[in-house]
């Protein structure tokens, strides 16, 4: 077959189709999810809020450090997740309830918005109490550990510092001996250096000093003597570069120049450590404590709304398999995708017409329905003039499609227009065209009489009336006992099927449903064409079998006759159209009781089973 993909539903369209078994799937998931809420442990959970900075944002000392780590938060997400927090956490949540034996691990989810530095802790438990406690022993874990951390790294770094400011000391004392041996020749010039050497021992002490005290008054005096001691050190300095062109000083006044300020450099970064060490705590901006959980913990809703959801979601699946399986057809033009030939005609359903018997033609020749098949008729008859076939098997998937009632009606509207038209009752089994045009009396002759023992056929031909003038010709079963399978393969049967043809203008053959009965294939074969009948909301899939069974057997479909199509409003409009169409003359409408004509264009509808 080609590629129908047209054909093929969409997922709107499958769940309205399914809407009731989507919208059963769909209550029975919220059920279960209340369900799975109610009769499981009840779930509290506790949440904890923090809100991190990175403390090398907030330093006194270095001024480039504004910019923030885009990473920080992240980071501190993934220590809040370390076993070390959660080991930690254990410990202070056992002090406050001494029979927990939860996992801190398994209990906790962090997560973090890295826009706003917000750190969200929350604790599921099936104790209320429980969950807001871990919840803050979490952030009590993790303030602790980040304090601890801080201080063993600056007090690491200050060990280093202190070590490298001794090791400075040693070599400004060196560089000071070799200065002092170098001016050894000048009385003045060593109680100069003296004085210097004081002076800088007693930068140093209060520099120490300084560090260490937290008296404001004491602190103003220390830098007064700083300053007048920095004083006395650039006096001397200036007496040392007065003395620069001294080639054996000059070198040990740079050298102990260059020893001093390092040792500036390394009491500066001393100080910074430690003022940041002291500022580290501020990597919390913020902290939000967990609140005691309110409710009953079960959350009935929420699984309601998840479980409904799950559930609409596996229903949209399932709806639009079933769908791909069972495609349907709902558009009169469809069904030409697949057989590739021409819709001879839409025929409504008879109920949306009130129609309660099967021959409209004859008996309600003025309706929508009995005009489609007058359509049918003409279509026939040009279809079959443009190409010289004569007799049509009348074919379709299923029983109940509406077949017979189909082949009746157009052979009586054909019969109506003058053609000599022959229907042959093939259908041995059901015989539903004989009851349904000359009653359930079967006529004592028919098709196995005259191919089995050569009786006339014209005797076996039972006359139908249609109008004045006008008759349709039936050939029914007859009597004799025949295997069905057997007599149609017979050279006599299509023998007999080649001639009747050029006795009759159209000859239209009713058979059992293709796809059901295997002699209906042998039959199909003796007819020119094949008109196939195609109900509204039938399956793609049925019609497809039936046009790969026509083309194995060889017989071209001439068209197809969409059967039971929903009566559109266009159709139900040309009422006023249809009343002269049988030549009965013009009858102006009477008025009603209001003195206004009645309105014309709209058929009544009742709920009437559709016959046939």
């Amino acid at each position: 077959m080609n590629d129908i993909s047209p054909l093929d539903p969409t997922i709107p369209g499958a769940v309205w189709r399914y809407k009731w078994l989507v919208l059963f799937i769909v209550l029975v998931g919220a059920a279960l999810g209340v369900a799975w809420a109610t009769f499981t442990p009840p779930a509290f959970t506790a949440t904890a809020e923090l809100v991190v900075e990175d403390p090398g944002a907030i330093s006194v000392f270095d001024s480039t450090s504004s910019a923030r780590s885009e990473r920080y938060t992240a980071d501190q997400v993934e220590i809040l997740d370390t076993p070390v927090v959660a080991d930690s956490a254990e410990e202070i949540v056992l002090a406050q309830i001494p029979d927990f034996d939860g996992m801190v691990s398994d209990m906790a989810t962090v997560t973090g918005d890295s826009e706003s530095n917000l750190i969200t802790i929350r604790v599921s438990s099936s104790d209320r109490l429980e969950a807001q406690v871990v919840a803050n022993a979490m952030v009590d874990a993790y303030r602790q550990i980040k304090e601890d951390t801080a201080e063993r790294s600056a007090q690491a770094a200050l060990d280093e510092l202190e070590a490298s400011l001794a090791a400075v000391d040693d070599q400004v004392l060196g560089i000071q001996a070799r200065v002092a041996v170098a001016r050894s020749a000048s009385a003045q010039r060593d109680a100069l250096d003296d004085q210097f050497t004081q002076a800088i021992d007693r930068i140093v002490e209060l520099q120490d000093e300084l560090a260490r005290t937290d008296a404001t008054a004491r602190a103003d005096q220390i830098r007064q003597e700083l300053s007048d001691l920095l004083l006395q050190v650039q006096t001397y300095q200036e007496i040392q570069t007065a003395e620069s062109t001294n080639p054996t000083l000059s070198p040990l006044i740079q050298e102990l120049q260059s020893a001093i300020d390092r040792r500036a450099t390394l009491e500066s970064r001393r100080d910074q450590i430690a003022v940041d060490s002291k500022l580290v705590t501020r990597g919390i901006a913020l902290t939000s404590p967990a609140k005691l959980p309110i409710g009953d913990g079960r959350k009935e809703i929420r699984a309601a709304v998840v479980g409904g959801v799950g559930a609409f979601f596996l229903a949209l699946a399932l709806a639009y398999s079933i769908a791909i399986r069972r495609r349907t057809f709902t558009n009169r033009a469809e069904p030409e995708i697949i057989i590739d030939a021409p819709i001879i005609s839409e025929v409504p359903k008879f109920a949306d017409e009130g129609i309660s018997t099967p021959l409209a033609v004859q008996e309600m020749p003025h309706t929508r329905t009995a005009e489609s098949f007058r359509f049918a008729a003409a279509a026939i008859d040009i279809q079959s003039s443009a190409s010289g076939a004569k007799s049509l098997v009348v074919v379709s998937g299923n029983a109940r499609d509406g077949k017979t009632t189909v082949l009746a009606n157009a052979a009586m509207a054909a019969a109506r227009e003058g053609n000599r038209v022959l229907v042959v009752d093939a259908d041995f089994g059901s015989q539903n065209l004989s009851q349904m045009l000359v009653g359930n009396v079967p006529p004592a002759t028919g098709i196995t009489e005259v191919v089995e023992t050569g009786a006339d056929l014209r005797r076996a031909i039972v006359t139908v009336p249609v109008t004045d003038g006008a008759s349709l010709n039936l050939l029914s079963r007859g009597h004799r006992p025949v295997i069905a399978a057997n007599f149609f393969r017979s050279a006599a049967t299509r023998v007999f099927f080649e001639g009747i043809r050029d006795e009759f203008d159209l000859v239209l053959i009713d058979t059992p449903p293709l796809l059901h009965v295997a002699y209906t294939s042998i039959i199909s074969r003796y007819a020119d064409a094949a008109l196939i009948v195609v109900n509204h909301g039938g399956a793609v899939s049925e019609l497809e079998e039936v046009v790969d069974r026509l083309e194995f057997i060889g017989t071209k479909p001439i068209g197809y006759i969409y059967n039971r199509s929903p009566l559109r409003s266009d159709q139900s409009e040309i009422e006023g159209s249809l009343k002269d169409i049988l030549g009965g003359g013009f009858t102006a409408p009477e008025p009603s009781d209001n003195g206004e004509a009645p309105k014309r264009g709209l058929f009544r509808r009742n709920k009437t089973r559709t016959p046939g």
